[in-house]
């Protein structure tokens, strides 16, 4: 027993030393970010009921999370992510109309043993409610890019997608196989897949594309030209008018095989990246439907930094450059 008292689960992060002047200026500079857009700064609870997050369309597995019975004999988890938390707050207090929050914590989620992958992380984020389509989605890749250089990070990548493009091809395909295929872009078990259901063109030219199907805003440009169901066109499309109408293009790029990181996303799709990090340093979408949870019909968006992965990219950057 006596070597415990030195050491720390493996699902702990260790902790920050060298960094912790970082991590606060980011924090700050992303907070006056957020208040100068009229994000409201909320402190979440760390504890949640796990029936919170039980419902098939939220998409959180009780196996991440890390839960216990409290005194009442009901089941308790750590907080595994602060979307589903705000858009209970929005409930409970009656809310009505936009509301914006944004939020500073830890999220817990029990992950695959891994060197290096811990089950906490720092996250900053935003979350809007209320404020439907276009312009929800565009005050929300605005913020994105204001903060950007917050993040003290170069050469950060944003790839779009959109929920609604990937639910219909799965409704398409029909297939349960499909995601996992998505998720690993193995173009063989898709060449297999079209060959076991018998999948005929256009959609089969579709399907071979798909892993490939990243890039510019050519790659859109191309795939809206060659699609013919209305319902992948009308997806694309309506990537293409956010494209349009954001400043700084250059970060921006597509990913037509994104998969959903929350099962409950239903719009546009946001992951962002730094070539120091493997992880996604931005998470984040539209998910309209959540609301519904509550009982209530809201539209929402919102997205979320990874602190702990951007510290890391952040370390791994200047030593690239020593």
């Amino acid at each position: 027993m006596e070597e415990f008292k030195y050491l720390i689960p493996e699902e702990s992060i260790d902790a920050i030393m060298d960094n912790v002047a970082t991590l606060r200026t980011i924090e700050n500079d992303l907070r006056q970010v957020f208040v100068k857009n009229g994000y409201l700064e909320v402190l979440m609870p760390s504890f949640e009921y796990v029936d919170l997050y039980n419902d098939m369309d939220i998409g959180i597995e009780e196996e991440k999370m890390f839960q216990y019975i409290n005194y009442e004999g009901k089941r308790v988890a750590l907080r595994t992510d602060f979307t589903v938390p705000l858009a209970r707050l929005y409930s409970s207090k009656k809310e009505q109309g936009e509301k914006r929050y944004c939020y500073f914590g830890k999220v817990y989620r029990k992950e695959k043993r891994h060197k290096g992958r811990s089950s906490e992380f720092f996250q900053a984020g935003v979350e809007l409610l209320g404020k439907a389509g276009y312009e929800g989605d565009i005050e929300c890749l605005q913020v994105i890019q204001e903060t950007l250089s917050s993040l003290q990070l170069k050469d950060i990548k944003i790839e779009m997608s959109s929920a609604k493009f990937y639910h219909r091809l799965l409704k398409l395909v029909d297939d349960e196989s499909f995601v996992d295929i998505l998720k690993k872009r193995d173009l063989s078990a898709i060449k297999k897949l079209i060959e076991k259901k018998q999948i005929q063109s256009p959609l089969k030219d579709l399907l071979i594309q798909l892993p490939r199907c990243f890039g510019d805003i050519d790659i859109l440009k191309t795939m809206i030209a060659i699609i013919q169901d209305e319902e992948l066109k009308a997806a694309l499309k309506e990537l293409e008018n956010l494209y349009n109408h954001l400043n700084n293009k250059d970060v921006f790029s597509f990913d037509l095989a994104m998969t959903p990181s929350m099962k409950y996303y239903t719009g546009i799709m946001i992951k962002g990246y730094s070539p120091y990090s493997a992880e996604t340093i931005i998470n984040g979408g539209r998910y309209d439907r959540l609301m519904n949870h509550f009982h209530k019909d809201v539209p929402a968006i919102g997205f979320s930094y990874d602190l702990s992965h951007i510290l890391n990219a952040l370390e791994k950057e200047g030593e690239s450059h020593d």
